[in-house]
């Protein structure tokens, strides 16, 4: 039986994670500069915009910080929200782990 691909982020977290991409191109940074800028190594800022099955998840001193260089507000950073605040789109997925059954 296969088991359907679960994603590591919610949805909120994949947009934040393209927004600050996009905020760290806009301001002209490179990934290095990035980096330096928010006291990470290339590698961790690699996995903190990744929005593939894989990386690393955001904090609250990550995201304050970022608001701080970018010169973002908050709502640039997570963008528009549903109403419904038990929406899907706030539900961090969980990964099936473990083997699969033969």
């Amino acid at each position: 039986m296969d088991y359907p691909q679960y994603s590591k982020f919610s949805p909120i977290t994949v947009n934040v994670k393209k927004n600050i991409r996009q905020l760290r191109l806009n301001a002209g940074y490179s990934m290095n500069e990035g980096a330096r800028l928010l006291g990470v190594s290339r590698k961790q800022l690699e996995d903190i915009e990744t929005i593939r099955n894989y990386g690393c998840h955001l904090d609250l001193e990550l995201l304050a910080k970022m608001k701080v260089i970018y010169k973002a507000s908050m709502d640039e950073l997570v963008g528009d929200l549903p109403e419904d605040y038990y929406s899907d789109y706030f539900v961090r997925p969980r990964k099936r782990l473990g083997s699969q059954p033969r």
